[in-house]
């Protein structure tokens, strides 16, 4: 690779003395600026553009006259004019909605207990948001169907069986369900980020209320709460942003009761033929301006932040609350919460690979358990095809995503003129819902001569702008950590740019880049939205492998698949958040 790195540094050199006049204008950093900048563009700015452009037109983008300079609003009077697209939006605002304050009442509870109190059994709850965020998520409205679906939910039918009577205890294909479900997913992203805003708060001001005569519930609600909702109001927009996106939930448990949000409205319009391609994207230039002003809500929080400082040199005290005789109704309300939060859903997840069929929990089926959904699972070309597809897919995502984020956050960190051009391009992708960067980059790839739709390119080249505002962040932190006078040291020693970033800079940024491959590893073993829109026949990915099949009704296969997949991605997990702890950085998933 060094050798690769030293020819590419000589042969740009070469052809700039050949041409006296452009070597104050080619060299090698600028060069690699350049590309950088181009990239990203197509990357980010192009799937907006087309997509706007989509939107004002009649044609498809395919037909010889979509790029004629004609427009039409004939797409937005359609949009209103049936209702649909009110309908769609309220809709997606009550379930966003009521998915986060779900999400943001029981995480925020898990990271007081955990950061904020002697509650037994702490750290189990750190692992245990660990493993649900490791379940693919495909499999969570699997799972939840047959545990509170009407007729055959394992909840509703020990309800029936209690009672005597024909009553539902809780119908998850409703909006109430759909919502609680939603927001039990989100559970573990809004506890990691809660959990880091509690643990940095000055215990001495809950000790100081509680000295005055407060007990400890009021000196949570007037101390503890007030100095943290800043931060938790950000993970709120967050977790309002996430939910805004959601596609598995809404469509597996929602279509048969016709609760369309944009995700899976736009994907309905999409796969069914024929599709308009201008209404498509109407509804997508929607989706997206809720996501923009969502992220310049959030944008405004972070940026108002050290007013809300809590952490100083003076007299800082860490000092857990004592919960008396609350302990034990705080620790069953916490096992309650986990319950509903992962372990029932694996417990049903597992239980249904381990049966060649779904069958109600009885001492008959326990006897019967077996290994064959499996055997079947491993044994089915099409499983090991998503298996490898996913695997090579991310593998080339990697590439691509930690050399632009390196390059991206060196320009910045640098202060290289435009250098905060290229962080901000990396951090756009946060305002995207993946579902419109599946739709956007349909219609390039179906525009463009090269055949690169349906290709493994064609996911790689999506998933980058999917995970590389993630994962830039990442890098950039660790970035600035790393002095320039180590590369300037190099470089007055007689090595190149690129000679200097590759053998000072790659190495230093290790731990970032690593626990960077590692969570666009999981991402794109768990990533559906965008997938859907650009996989072919041969390219499915095991999340789409798991789509199909549960769609046809293979439930015990698809369930014994997604627990080896579970497994995978938990390893990769484990491995992200132990470099993400020793880095001291702050990220989710």
């Amino acid at each position: 690779m060094t050798t690769l790195v030293d020819s590419w540094a000589r042969l740009t050199t070469g052809r700039v003395t050949r041409f006296p006049a452009l070597r104050g204008v080619f060299t090698p950093r600028s060069v690699v600026y350049g590309l950088v900048l181009i990239i990203l563009l197509a990357q980010v700015a192009l799937p907006i553009a087309i997509l706007l452009f989509t939107s004002f037109k009649d044609a498809r983008p395919t037909d010889a006259d979509f790029f004629s300079l004609s427009f039409t609003l004939e797409n937005f009077r359609d949009a209103f004019a049936s209702g649909r697209l009110l309908n769609v939006t309220w809709t997606t605002v009550q379930f966003a909605g009521g998915s986060t304050l779900v999400a943001l009442a029981l995480g925020t509870f898990l990271a007081w207990i955990v950061a904020r109190t002697n509650a037994p059994f702490r750290n189990l709850v750190g692992v245990l948001t660990i493993v649900q965020m490791a379940v693919p998520g495909i499999l969570v409205p699997v799972a939840w169907t047959f545990l509170a679906s009407p007729k055959i939910g394992a909840i509703n039918v020990a309800w029936r069986n209690l009672t005597g009577t024909d009553g539902t205890l809780f119908n998850v294909y409703s909006m109430q369900g759909l919502i609680l479900v939603n927001g039990l997913t989100m559970v573990p992203m809004v506890y990691l980020f809660v959990v880091t805003v509690f643990s940095s708060m000055n215990s001495s001001l809950e000790e100081a209320a509680e000295v005055s005569g407060a007990s400890k519930l009021r000196a949570v609600r007037d101390i503890s709460l007030p100095l943290a909702a800043p931060g938790i109001a950000a993970v709120a927009i967050m977790a309002l942003m996430r939910a805004w996106e959601a596609f598995e939930i809404p469509w597996f448990l929602g279509v048969n009761e016709k609760i369309f949000t944009y995700a899976s409205e736009i994907y309905l319009r999409t796969s069914t033929p024929p599709s308009n391609v201008g209404l498509v994207s109407t509804y997508a230039v929607f989706m997206l301006l809720g996501a923009v002003v969502m992220i310049w809500w959030y944008d405004r929080f972070n940026q108002a932040g050290e007013r809300y400082a809590v952490i100083s040199g003076k007299n800082f005290s860490s000092v857990r609350m004592d919960l008396g005789r609350w302990r034990v109704p705080v620790t069953i309300l916490t096992f309650a919460v986990l319950t509903l939060v992962i372990l029932l859903p694996l417990f049903m997840l597992l239980w249904m690979s381990l049966n060649p069929f779904f069958r109600q929990f009885s001492w008959e089926a326990v006897t019967s358990l077996s290994l064959e959904s499996y055997v079947a699972a491993l044994q089915t070309p099409n499983i090991m095809q998503g298996f490898v597809n996913s695997l090579l897919v991310g593998v080339l995502a990697s590439v691509g995503v930690l050399t632009l984020s390196t390059l991206a956050a060196w320009f910045s960190a640098r202060r290289v003129p435009g250098g905060r051009l290229l962080y901000l391009l990396t951090s756009v992708p946060m305002a995207l819902p993946n579902v419109i960067v599946g739709v956007s980059f349909l219609w390039i790839f179906l525009i463009t001569p090269l055949p690169i739709y349906s290709t493994h390119w064609a996911l790689v080249i999506a998933y980058i702008t999917i995970i590389i505002a993630v994962v830039s962040r990442l890098v950039s932190a660790r970035m600035l950590q790393i002095s320039s006078e180590l590369e300037e040291a190099a470089q007055v020693a007689g090595a190149s740019f690129a000679r200097a970033i590759w053998t000072i800079v790659v190495p230093l940024l290790s731990p970032a880049l690593l626990a960077g491959a590692l969570i666009t590893m999981v991402m794109s073993f768990r990533e559906l939205q965008t997938t859907l829109y650009l996989a072919g026949p041969q390219t499915r990915t095991a999340a789409v492998v798991m789509f199909d099949m549960a769609g046809d009704g293979q439930f015990s296969t698809v369930a014994a698949f997604g627990i080896v997949t579970f497994a995978v991605l938990l390893v990769g997990l484990v491995g992200y958040n132990r470099l993400n702890a020793r880095m001291g950085l702050e990220g989710g998933l």
